[in-house]
């Protein structure tokens, strides 16, 4: 006769419902600012679609975040957290972004933390490459999405409904989230589209909330653990104690260095792997191109509302594109420049400063490859972020 061990069974659920009884102050209590203070670099995504290390950053008046997308991790000596880790203004930046980290995705983080906003400064970094017709695809929401930031967005009471109803109707065209039942239904309910499904709707609310709280407490363990540890090229001696103009200059010949000559001015290792192979192929390839029509103006109106709304106190970055690159595929000028007219339009319309750099299109050595800042283009960021530090009240005068 076969006999069952039920012993491992058994302990695995008692120790489950230890996990997930245990006081949630009671793990926070565990999560030191050290733990804090590394995921400032971490950029680790475990702990951008939480919650907590971000709402224990926000509580904590030294830190000065950064949103963005991949310009984040060019890491070099003029990076933000190195520039300012050598050169104490009184804050520590803090970076939220990588790869596909657009408007939506940066609105559900907003929503998630709308309490904790008031009169907080932060940058906000602006990318053209986000503003295609279509806004942002599957390819890059999918694995910036947080469940449990959307769980958040439906039990949000805090945020006005008008504003909070857009944001429902516009993440409901994603397919990772119309697969979560219990999800779309409370959303469906938020934004009064019931139908037949009225009573299910009802039904399934209390369970929606409690995974809600499970995602909660899952996120707290996860801020238990350490974030990565990305090489982040400080040389302090190269930016401490160095004026405006002295640091342009260091940066221009960093640059110059790495870009070894290369006609768009960029890194060589960039240049060698990614466009010598692909030259010939896109010549002339984005000439229909334009970033002046996109849904991406829409969901970054919702950020501009929601963080109006709240009293948070940004300053926005416009990056600019590689011009000798973007000229050399095609992509009319005049594509770029409404653009970066509009969204400097867009931007002071709700009130906010912003720092244009799209006049940096052809200027050596702004750009590591022909989107991402790094090196002298860091440096503007850095004067800018210390500009607004100090003083809130007037747009920086970078460029």
């Amino acid at each position: 006769m076969k006999k069952y061990a039920f012993g491992p069974l058994i302990l695995a659920v008692i120790l489950f419902l230890v996990f997930l009884f245990i006081p949630n102050a009671w793990i926070g209590d565990l999560i030191s600012n050290k733990k804090v203070a590394k995921d400032a670099t971490s950029l680790s995504p475990l702990m951008f679609q939480g919650d907590y290390i971000q709402s224990r950053m926000l509580a904590d008046k030294k830190y000065f975040p950064i949103y963005g997308s991949s310009e984040l991790s060019r890491f070099d000596p003029f990076h933000p957290s190195n520039y300012f880790e050598a050169n104490q203004e009184g804050f520590t930046p803090f970076l939220y972004g990588r790869g596909g980290t657009q408007s939506l995705v940066q609105f559900m983080n907003f929503a998630a933390h709308s309490n904790q906003l008031k009169g907080k400064k932060l940058v906000f970094i602006i990318s053209p490459q986000w503003f295609h017709k279509k806004g942002i695809d599957n390819v890059h929401f999918d694995p910036n999405y947080s469940m449990l930031q959307a769980y958040d967005l439906a039990f949000n009471h805090s945020i006005d409904p008008r504003l909070k109803r857009k944001a429902i109707h516009r993440l409901l065209k994603f397919d990772v989230v119309k697969r979560d039942y219990m999800l779309t239904s409370v959303f469906r309910s938020e934004i009064g589209r019931h139908g037949k499904f009225r009573l299910d709707n009802e039904i399934i609310r209390p369970f929606a909330y409690m995974n809600w709280k499970l995602l909660q407490k899952k996120d707290l363990y996860f801020s238990l653990y350490g974030g990565y540890n990305h090489k982040r090229y400080k040389d302090p001696k190269i930016v401490k104690g160095k004026s405006w103009g002295e640091l342009e200059q260091i940066a221009s010949q960093y640059g110059k260095q790495r870009a070894k000559g290369n006609p768009y001015d960029v890194s060589y290792s960039f240049y060698k792997k990614k466009i010598i192979p692909t030259a010939a192929k896109m010549k002339n390839y984005n000439r229909h191109a334009t970033y002046a029509k996109s849904v991406e103006y829409n969901d970054f109106q919702m950020v501009l509302d929601l963080l109006k709304e709240k009293g948070a106190k940004p300053i926005f970055i416009s990056l600019p594109v590689n011009g000798r690159w973007y000229d050399y595929t095609g992509f009319p000028k005049n594509g770029r420049e409404v653009y970066y007219k509009k969204i400097c339009k867009q931007v002071r319309a709700s009130g906010f400063p912003i720092v244009d750099l799209s006049g940096h299109e052809y200027d050596p050595y702004f750009l590591k490859d022909t989107m991402h800042i790094a090196w002298k283009g860091w440096v503007y960021v850095d004067q800018a972020m210390e500009q607004h530090w100090k003083a809130t009240q007037t747009e920086p005068q970078v460029d």
